[in-house]
This record gives C-alpha cells, sequence and structure tokens, in this order.
C-alpha cells in the first residue's frame, strides 16, 4: 500500500487546534514575541549559587520559595511569584543583578513537550494502521534504553511487555484531556516510541519514565528528574523538548544532564517546527540531536534542522505500536482529523519517532561490537557510516 510522504493533516489545522487546546490550560502559558516559549505560569528557576545576589529582588517581588526536584535542590531554587506578575519581566530585571562577568541564573520554568509543532505535538496526528511489526529476537540484547514520555500500556503488545519495565503508575490514559470522545494528542506516544526502539534492538530492555500526559506536556523539573533516574541507562531517548526565554538552555535540564553518566548516550529529537531555533534538550552539547527526513533521506519538511543537528533518520509515516482506541463516537468535530479505530497499529510522523531509530540503533551497535559503552557504540556508528551528510541534518542514517 502506497505511503503518503508527508503527514496527512494540514498543519494549519493542527495549529489552531493545538492553540485553542492550550487557551485552555491553566498550567501552561505561551509567551509569544521573538522567542516564543512555554512555561509554568508564575514559576522562576534560580541557581543556587547567585541567590545572595537576588534575595532582596526576590522579597520585593514578593516571590515564595517552592519544593524543587530531589537530586537538584542543591543547584536550583524554586520559586512562585505573585499571580500577573510579568514574568519574563522578572527574569530580565533578576539577571540584571549579576556580575560584570555573567548575568545571573534565572528563568522561566520551562514546559516541554513531545515534540513541539506550534508549541506542542508530533507533526500530525497518529493514523490506524493494517500492517503490523513481526518482532523476532535479535540485536540489543543487555542495553538498557531509558524512554522518558508519555508512558506505556501493558497487554497490547506481549513483545514488548516482555523487554520493557514500566511502573503501574505509568500507564497511558486515552481520553482525558478533554474528554471527547477522541484520543488525546498524545496518548500512546511512549508506546509507539518503545516499540520503533526494538524495531532497531529487538532483544533490548525499555525502561518507561512518565513524564508527559496524554496531550504531550511535562515541566522541566519533572523531566529533570527523570533524566537523573535513569542517569546510568545506555541510552536515554528524549522525544520532547522545548524553546527557551532567550534560547540558552533550561536550567534544571542543563544541571541534569551534568549528571549523566559519561558511557551514556542521551537523543533527543529535534522538533517538528520547520526552523533552526535550537530546541532543548536537542541543541545540547551533551545530547545526540535527530532530525526526520523523508523515504528519499531528504529532510522532511516539518523538521527542524540547524548547526545544532547531529543526525537524521526517518520520520515520515513511521509505523510501530500503538493503543485500542475507537473513535468513532466522538461528540464534537476536529478540523483536519477523521476518526480512527486504532487496534494497536499505528503510523505517525515527527522527529519524535526518528529518534528512537537512532537510539536503537546505538543499541544494537552495541550488542554487534560487543560493547558496554553505548558511547563508544555510537561514536563506531557514526565513523562507520557511508550515506549522505546533509548540511541541514547532519549524518543521515537510512533506518
Amino acid at each position: 500500500m502506497a505511503r503518503e510522504r508527508e503527514p496527512a493533516h494540514p498543519r494549519d489545522a493542527i495549529r489552531s487546534h493545538r492553540e485553542a487546546r492550550l487557551h485552555e490550560r491553566p498550567d501552561v502559558r505561551l509567551t509569544e514575541g521573538e522567542r516564543p516559549h512555554l512555561h509554568a505560569p508564575n514559576e522562576l528557576l534560580v541557581a543556587r549559587d547567585d541567590l545572595p545576589s537576588l534575595a532582596q529582588m526576590l522579597e520585593e517581588l514578593g516571590a515564595t520559595e517552592l519544593d524543587t526536584t530531589p537530586g537538584l535542590e542543591e543547584r536550583l531554587l524554586r520559586f512562585e511569584v505573585p499571580a500577573g506578575e510579568d514574568v519574563q519581566g522578572a527574569v530580565t530585571r533578576l539577571r540584571a543583578r549579576g556580575t560584570a562577568d555573567a548575568l545571573a541564573r534565572v528563568a522561566p520554568h520551562h514546559v516541554l513537550c513531545g515534540l513541539p509543532f506550534v508549541q506542542g505535538g508530533p507533526a500530525g496526528f497518529p493514523l490506524a494502521a493494517k500492517e503490523v511489526v513481526d518482532f523476532s529476537d535479535g540485536d540489543g540484547d543487555g542495553a538498557r534504553v531509558a524512554v522518558i514520555d508519555t508512558g506505556y500500556t501493558p497487554k497490547l503488545h506481549p513483545w514488548l511487555d516482555d523487554r520493557t519495565r514500566a511502573a503501574p503508575d505509568t500507564l497511558e490514559a486515552t481520553d482525558v484531556h478533554p474528554q471527547n470522545g477522541w484520543l488525546d494528542d498524545e496518548s500512546g506516544h511512549g508506546t509507539f516510541i518503545a516499540g520503533v526502539v526494538l524495531q532497531r534492538a529487538p532483544s533490548a530492555t525499555i525502561e518507561i519514565a512518565k513524564v508527559l500526559d496524554t496531550e504531550g506536556y511535562g515541566s522541566e523539573l519533572d523531566v529533570a528528574r527523570a533524566i537523573l533516574d535513569y542517569a546510568d541507562a545506555d541510552i536515554i531517548n528524549l522525544s520532547l523538548g522545548c524553546y527557551s526565554h532567550d534560547d540558552q538552555p533550561p536550567l534544571a535540564i542543563a544541571e541534569a544532564l551534568r549528571h549523566v553518566s559519561p558511557t551514556t548516550v542521551v537523543v533527543a529529537a529535534a522538533g517538528n517546527d520547520s526552523t533552526h531555533r535550537p530546541l532543548w534538550p536537542a541543541a545540547h552539547k551533551r545530547v545526540l540531536a535527530v532530525a526526520a527526513v523523508d523515504d528519499d533521506l531528504e529532510r522532511a519538511s516539518f523538521s527542524n534542522f540547524g548547526w545544532w543537528v547531529d543526525a537524521g533518520a526517518r520520520g515520515v509515516q513511521v509505523l510501530s505500536t500503538f493503543l485500542e482506541f475507537d473513535e468513532a463516537g466522538h461528540t464534537r468535530p476536529i478540523r483536519g482529523r477523521k476518526p480512527q479505530s486504532f487496534q494497536r497499529w499505528a503510523r505517525w510522523s515527527g522527529t519524535s519517532f526518528a529518534a528512537p531509530k537512532v537510539a536503537g540503533e546505538i543499541a544494537a551497535t552495541m550488542s554487534r561490537l560487543g560493547s558496554k559503552s553505548a558511547r563508544e557504540a555510537a561514536a563506531a556508528l557514526f565513523a562507520s557510516h557511508q550515506g549522505p551528510v546533509d548540511r541541514e541534518v547532519g549524518t543521515v542514517f537510512d533506518i
């Protein structure tokens, strides 16, 4: 059956849908302007070392200290400012209290999503698939791949159940935000990604952390905590990201990445906004950023690109494991979206699904080489590459 080269849903339809949903969420704010980004309302993150120079101004702002992430509390503080306060303006004023050599380290508490298309979502909605993948034992034995995402739904794919470790509280919901008879925008995202990894490395072990809700949103601190929890995994897959207030690495994400084992490879999706603007954590030096290419190995029209992108892999209409859900009973239409009857398999487009292909290939390379270091395996994978190198997305893998 012929496959479409690009997502089946118009970009403007997805844009209007996502923007409408953002306006209905009390826990996420979209700050627009030259550098639009998502953040938690009225919250700031502050580097503890910079607190002495900021304490008076924080008090004048009426800021209240909140709990932060275990493992980061020695380096980062979290504050809530009064409702109505201009968070971006407060960040600018607080940063100016730094030294002559460096601004004070203050930032909004960013919200990440998986993966940004118009500040949230893959490059299209999932489409029910009749095709299936026949799994069998193969490469990846001994490799641990942490998938930090929306969670995992068991008892649908026995192969995945045998190779996936997920706590009961990682179960993916289906129709919550909002409850309207449609599958939520990113329900099944984690289950889909686990299947993509195992298609490349079917004998690897997948460890699931749930940090995103069914619309794909999660706080910077929650993602940072999960990175800390899986800092010793062989590979960490992050099919999520955010733009930042100043296009610099978000404070908590950057701090968490400092604690990742030197032998661990962190793989992240580059984003689906067709922009060269840095997306975090993909753009971080410690992370392998992956863009999406089409079947001709050309950059997919939706994929982000630029100097900070390291590699590309196919990310258009990817087939993988999914949920069971029938949208025939939807109560209100969504522009550009047709009801689907999902029967455990789907096709989906986005850099979200290119990244786990590279993560899985690194896991497979570990077992082929007998290497205990994913960093060594990744280096060998890139060194042996004989395919195209694209000026926009780097090394293009034919996977």
